[in-house]
Formats: structure tokens, C-alpha cells, sequence
């Protein structure tokens, strides 16, 4: 099994094999992986913070006296 500085180096290597239009599309193909990671790592912080909030206000939410829905 390689390390991720092994596949790296590999990855360097391959790109210097590669002819320039690939070379291109393998960068706009990087680009878009990392844009990709960025927004999913955002979404999923910013449920997580959602998730935190709703459980901190349950108490005050879940509140029969002031249930609007009863009167």
C-alpha cells in the first residue's frame, strides 16, 4: 500500500508523461475536486451547526405553554 507522499511523487510523474492538453484537463479536473471537497466540507459544518442549535433550542421550542397551536 502507498503513502500519500508516494503517490504524490507518482502523480508528479505521470503529469510530466502526460501531453499539454491533458495536462490542462487534469488541472481543470483538480480544480474541480478541490471546489467540490471545499463546498461539501461547508455544507456538512454548516448542518452540523444547524443541528447543534435545534438541540440547545428544543427546550424552549418544545414548550406547551406557549404552543400557538393549542389556543
Amino acid at each position: 500500500m502507498q503513502n500519500v507522499k508516494d503517490c504524490k511523487t507518482e502523480l508528479f510523474q505521470l503529469i510530466n508523461d502526460l501531453p499539454e492538453e491533458k495536462v490542462m484537463e487534469l488541472f481543470d479536473y483538480a480544480r474541480f475536486l478541490v471546489s467540490e471537497y471545499c463546498t461539501r466540507r461547508v455544507s456538512q459544518i454548516d448542518r452540523d451547526s444547524l443541528l447543534l442549535q435545534q438541540q440547545a433550542l428544543s427546550k424552549i421550542w418544545d414548550n406547551a405553554e406557549e404552543d400557538l397551536y393549542d389556543l
